[in-house]
């Protein structure tokens, strides 16, 4: 069993059978370290599990800045799930922050996954309820806390993001300049 059932079957009970039809019906690709897997303007007919590696899923303002929506790391699912569910050209972007090796499903293989193994419709909704919980969490996030506490609940979080990603793109998510991201870092560590 892949890291990919295993995450599935931590959320319905998979059969041995329906391990196996799901790992034929996922793919395997590889991203290079700054390569974009989901382009703005494009349709994103995919969902990706992260095998190994990290992404970030961002898009431009109108000032031509980059903001860092969320990061995506191993043993989690990605896509631009608005595309993906409406067939809409994606408003966002997804580049890979280091190399990683996603596996991939299209949206039409997934509708035929859930045919043959009808416990993915279940799964399926987890991701999509999942997904609607870190969104709420960002929006309550960025209007009711201070840069300070986002700052230090991130730490407690998601320490290794904040050590492993470039110092703009965590500013970018906690909704501030680097240059303020840099002045609480320097108070939290007096």
């Amino acid at each position: 069993m892949t890291t990919l059932t295993q995450n599935i079957h931590q959320i319905v009970s998979l059969t041995t059978e329906e391990k196996v039809i799901i790992e034929k019906a996922f793919s395997s690709i590889e991203i290079s370290k700054g390569d974009l897997w989901v382009q703005h303007g494009k349709i994103c007919d995919q969902v990706g599990f992260v095998v190994s590696g990290k992404l970030r899923n961002y898009y431009i303002d109108e000032t031509g800045n980059e903001v860092t929506c969320y990061f995506v790391t191993p043993e989690n699912f990605i896509s631009s799930f608005t595309s993906f569910l409406t067939n809409t050209p994606a408003n966002e972007n997804i580049s890979a922050l280091e190399d990683s090796v996603l596996r991939v499903i299209s949206k039409k293989d997934l509708e035929e996954l859930c045919e043959q193994v009808s416990k993915m419709q279940i799964f399926r909704r987890v991701i999509a309820e999942n997904l609607f919980i870190t969104m709420e969490k960002r929006i309550f996030m960025l209007q009711s806390q201070s840069a300070h506490e986002r700052y230090e609940n991130m730490l407690k979080d998601n320490a290794e993001i904040i050590l492993s990603v470039p110092l703009q793109y965590t500013a970018s998510f906690l909704g501030i300049t680097p240059q303020h991201l840099s002045r609480l870092r320097k108070e939290i560590l007096k």
